[in-house]
């Protein structure tokens, strides 16, 4: 089903058993696969079910007329039915957040429900309790709550199904769900571990919903419509309201400590219920310590497979900085990922602050070359993980002073660090551009985020000696390269090496606006301001017959050179320079400029040429170009020129040097220089 079904799609039936134990039996052995047996049949395109006491709710999506009809009658022929009828379906819109937060519910309901009754069809051991709270955490989780608002919505869930005098969770029970809480994987046994999808239809369900939240299209807030996902949650798995009130309790002992009455410590509750688990056969037991260590030490390892650890002093700091202190709430297998975790956005969903990508961290510091008893300055704190590595770095003769613009963040990594056992780093909340004076020169300055210009501040305050790791965004396009600039005058810095990167924006005085232009819904065109295109005659240029032209020249996927070929066109042409994105739906129609060069495209005025690739083998790709546009011929053969030209040479890394601006107004006006405010910049090869 998709998630824009509407709630008139559905048809409820009602089915009344004589006991609940014979609703959960005929639901398994009878109506399962009925139901099983309709879809294929196209009868209907969806189900899901709610237990209310000994009667099953049945919801049917688009059923075909007459099979509402004949699954009555076929349940009033079982004995251990006591009615079956049809009648309205009533969906909880609100509850639910709004038309849109519903039809995503619908989504999870039928992967559920078939899931849990595929489950009790095929298994002894049903874990109702463990494997609908491991669930209930995967949603939370997907949904990018942290670990405080996943203790929220399940401090409500305990209040909703609140028991005249429940007794407080027992010592075991509270140990166990704090395992099933920290969990990061699940045992071989588990029928998680067996049945991924059921995994996947909650995290697709707890993005979705984030997503709505962050857009504003939930008529209700993110924690108490999930809130009222675990409600129905439970009840699909068949555990009893006293047992949610328990667990919950127990969860939410675990994230915000117990109240003043002592836990009980008996191993049952007085109504001789206990609440068991069976963990070993469902998640992964080993302790959080131990698994966040060997996760610590695996991400290390694949870092040092890439070749990235090019000092010892880079790898032991990876391998002992404790990154799960500095993200906490997100799951430790994410935060020990590969790939930048968010841990901030805008109004509009956008990106404000990231743990960058580990390799990416690691790449920087290489590049900065940081020996013990530096003064260094870190533009961006984040979350404050990359000020530990560099405390790690610098040792405990050295300084560290972390700058974030958002006073929330830096407050944030101040307390992730003092929690890290690195009180002894600086944070401070203030605009990154002006740096820190007090404690100024620095031997060391590194800037974790998009930079456009090399403020004035960061000039005076660097050491006559001192290096400078700075993201520069070369072009408006958001071309960027990570470049390890040293001081080799007073008004001149030199790099010569650059690693390809992407970063959030830096924000403050240096900020600077990307100039984007929506060619289409599925295509967006990122240029320079200053080049004043044309955006209707843009436009016009791309819904004309593309003209695709192979030219000969391959690329080796492991041939570093070949990584800055857009750099080397920005720098190496006349004509203008963008940047092509697009959506998945933009390349399946045939729009697909080649990933590796993020869109590398020049345009006139009236027409567009972008770098495309076909593989060859694994290895090597061939580099071909495509144009739309009455200029066709001539914007493609000038293209493919400079390809020619590129690939007479190949030239490797490119020499970046920066000349501080003369306060006059007067700057540097050799060929190939990029101007900025503050930074003239000239690339050479």
């Amino acid at each position: 089903m998709s998630d824009d079904a509407t709630t008139s799609d559905w048809q409820q039936v009602n089915i009344t058993y004589a006991s609940r134990r014979d609703a959960e039996d005929i639901g398994v052995t009878h109506i399962r696969p009925r139901l099983i047996d309709a879809e294929y049949a196209r009868e209907i395109t969806g189900w899901w079910f709610v237990r209310k006491g000994d009667t099953w709710r049945l919801r049917l999506e688009k059923p075909t007329d007459g099979f509402s009809e004949s699954l009555i009658d076929a349940m009033r022929q079982l004995p251990e039915v006591v009615a079956a009828s049809a009648t309205i379906y009533e969906p909880e819109i609100e509850a639910f957040g709004g038309p849109d937060g519903m039809a995503v519910a619908h989504r999870l309901f039928t992967a559920d429900s078939r899931f849990v009754l595929d489950h009790l069809a095929t298994s002894d051991t049903p874990y109702r309790r463990e494997l609908a709270f491991i669930l209930g955490v995967r949603l939370m989780r997907a949904a990018r709550l942290e670990w405080h608002e996943q203790g929220d919505c399940w401090a409500r869930l305990a209040a909703a199904r609140q028991a005249a005098a429940a007794p407080q969770p027992t010592t075991a029970l509270t140990t166990s769900i704090e395992r099933l809480l920290t969990a990061t994987s699940d045992a071989p046994s588990s029928p998680l571990h067996h049945l991924p999808g059921w995994v996947a239809a909650m995290e697709h369900t707890g993005r979705r919903l984030a997503d709505l939240a962050s857009t504003g299209r939930l008529t209700r807030g993110l924690r108490a419509v999930i809130t009222h996902h675990l409600i129905f949650l439970f009840n699909r798995h068949g555990v009893p309201a006293a047992d949610q009130h328990q667990l919950a309790t127990a969860a939410r002992h675990i994230v915000f400590g117990p109240p003043s009455e002592i836990l009980d410590t008996t191993t049952g509750d007085p109504t001789g219920n206990p609440i068991t688990t069976t963990l070993g056969a469902v998640t992964d037991t080993s302790t959080f310590t131990e698994r966040n260590d060997r996760l610590r030490h695996e991400l290390a390892d694949w870092i040092k497979s890439r070749g990235t650890f090019t000092t010892p002093a880079v790898e032991t700091a990876f391998r002992t900085v404790r990154r799960e202190l500095f993200i906490p709430g997100v799951d430790p297998e994410i935060a020990y990922g590969r790939v930048p975790v968010v841990t901030h956005r805008d109004a509009s969903g956008a990106s404000v602050s990231s743990a960058s990508a580990p390799n990416m961290v690691a790449t920087m510091l290489e590049q900065l070359h940081v020996t013990p008893g530096q003064k260094i300055l870190e533009i961006g704190a984040a979350t404050g993980v990359n000020a530990a590595l560099l405390a790690e770095l610098t040792g405990a003769n050295g300084t560290v002073v972390t700058i974030e613009f958002d006073p929330e963040l830096a407050a944030g990594a101040a307390a992730h660090l003092t929690a890290a056992g690195y009180p002894q780093v600086t944070a401070i909340a203030g605009d990154g551009a002006l740096g820190h004076t007090p404690m100024a020169p620095y031997d060391r300055i590194i800037v974790t985020a998009g930079a456009w210009d090399i403020p004035p501040a960061l000039w005076d305050q660097l050491a006559p000696d001192g290096r400078i790791v700075v993201p520069l965004r070369l072009h408006g396009s958001g071309l960027t390269r990570s470049l390890p600039f040293d001081r080799t005058a007073p008004d001149q810095l030199i790099a010569r090496s650059a690693i390809v990167c992407g970063f959030v924006p830096m924000r403050g005085a240096t900020e600077h606006d990307e100039l984007r232009l929506q060619l289409t819904d599925d295509v967006v065109l990122r240029v320079e301001a200053t080049d004043e295109p044309d955006p209707a005659a843009l436009t016009a240029a791309l819904s004309q017959t593309p003209q695709q032209t192979w030219t000969g020249i391959t690329a080796r996927y492991d041939q570093r050179p070949a990584d800055h070929l857009d750099l080397w066109l920005l720098t190496n042409t006349t004509t203008r320079f963008a940047r092509m994105l697009v959506t998945g739906e933009a390349r399946a129609a045939g729009i697909d400029p080649a990933k590796r060069w993020a869109g590398a495209t020049l345009y006139t005025d009236d027409t567009i040429s972008y770098l495309i690739t076909r593989d060859l083998n694994d290895d090597i790709a061939e580099i071909g170009v495509v144009t739309h546009g009455p200029s066709h011929t001539t914007l493609a053969d000038t293209t493919v020129e400079l390809l020619t030209q590129w690939d007479k040479t190949r030239p490797g890394q490119p020499t970046v040097t920066a000349h501080r601006n003369s306060p006059t107004g007067q700057h540097i006006t050799t060929p190939g220089y990029l101007v900025r405010p503050q930074t003239t910049l000239t690339v050479s090869w």
